[in-house]
């Protein structure tokens, strides 16, 4: 036989051996994750009676225990009670933590949480976190100076879920330092807090305007604030962590603070405060908007503009119609809304606008007032 034909059909064949091996592998694999799926929907059937009989006084905490603690994949047992344990509160959550540490659940994932692999102790950071394992808690706490950000993210998640609110602040410093999240993923992460965690955000904030560095300016006026000394994270993004979720909750009780946080903020921060006014639904007492609504940094303008419609300052329409030739266009186009919501004096200024006004001026009136008619 010709050796070039032999070797050919020799490549054929390993060729074709390593198809049908890796085809076997998927299919085998595939099998198993059926069988696995249907083995824990028959496991979860079960459990589900013994823990509602369980829930309604019908067993005692070592009858459902022993009925559901023979399953030693603790996974299984965790798929199964993490949903009970999002949805639940007061006596039924301590209830089902209470099954859950019988069944061995909390014990297995505190030794995962300490001697297990990167991938484990995530997990059981989470777990433990969503279970309020308060014993935990130093662990996850020094998970948070991991290098390896999976491992800093999985337990800001679970400190987030942990009912211990004053975890909060390292959990947010985190965050920023050690992953590569944004603010608004970090806050996303820590809005899990709930508002339980409001009154110490106001008061962790009084502290940190105290002592933070003023705000530099540049030679156009603009400002910003340095890093904290000894720190890698940037104070402002810090500060708009703070301030998005007391507006993201809705405490009102935090408008005097804000007011006063103006006076020390930069330009990134006083934006976050604005916002948060927008989703208070209201500004303090005593606020006057007009230095805002002129500042130099855009952003700023127009998120005045927007939180015109809080205060009905009468006296800011002559600045409202000075912002309808603003070099931005949003700026322009929340200018023109909040005279569209202003009444007939609103409406006037872009009927004269309209006619006489600018390009930019006419074109952003004529816009505004055919919202109106429309």
């Amino acid at each position: 036989m010709d050796p070039y034909l032999y070797n050919l059909l020799i490549i054929i064949a390993v060729l074709g051996g390593s198809v049908i091996l890796i085809f076997s592998v998927l299919v085998l694999v595939r099998f198993l994750s059926v069988r696995n799926r249907q083995k824990y929907r028959e496991k979860a059937e079960q459990w589900e009676n013994i823990y509602l009989d369980y829930l309604h006084g019908d067993l005692s905490l070592q009858e459902a225990a022993a009925s559901m603690g023979d399953e030693k994949r603790y996974y299984w047992l965790w798929r199964f009670f993490a949903p009970y344990l999002g949805a639940l509160s007061g006596a039924d959550f301590a209830k089902t933590k209470d099954l859950c540490r019988e069944t061995g659940l909390i014990a297995h994932y505190r030794r995962k949480l300490k001697t297990g692999s990167i991938p484990g102790k995530a997990q059981a950071a989470r777990v433990l976190g969503s279970l309020r394992c308060h014993e935990s808690l130093p662990e996850m706490l020094s998970l948070l100076e991991s290098k390896n950000p999976l491992l800093v993210q999985a337990a800001a998640q679970g400190l987030a879920r942990s009912g211990k609110p004053e975890t909060l602040f390292p959990a947010a410093r985190a965050l920023l330092r050690h992953t590569f999240f944004t603010y608004e993923g970090a806050s996303e992460i820590l809005a899990g807090y709930g508002r339980e965690a409001c009154p110490l955000i106001a008061e962790h904030l009084k502290e940190e305007t105290a002592r933070a560095p003023e705000p530099v300016k540049d030679s156009r006026g603009r400002t910003s604030r340095k890093k904290l000394p000894g720190k890698e994270v940037d104070h402002s993004i810090y500060l708009a962590i703070m301030i998005d979720l007391l507006g993201h909750f809705q405490y009102r009780e935090a408008l005097p603070l804000l007011k006063e946080l103006l006076g020390k903020a930069d330009e990134e921060v006083t934006v976050h405060i604005l916002k948060a006014f927008l989703r208070l639904g209201e500004v303090p007492e005593g606020f006057d908007l007009k230095p805002f609504l002129k500042h130099h940094y855009w952003v700023v303008r127009n998120f005045s503009a927007k939180a015109w419609k809080l205060t009905g300052d009468r006296e800011a329409l002559p600045i409202l119609a000075e912002l309808l030739s603003d070099r931005n266009w949003w700026v322009r186009f929340h200018a023109a809304e909040a005279l569209r919501s202003a009444g007939d004096a609103g409406q006037s200024i872009l009927k004269e606008k309209a006619v006489e006004g600018e390009q930019n001026a006419a074109a952003v009136s004529n816009y505004a007032l055919q919202r109106s008619e429309g």
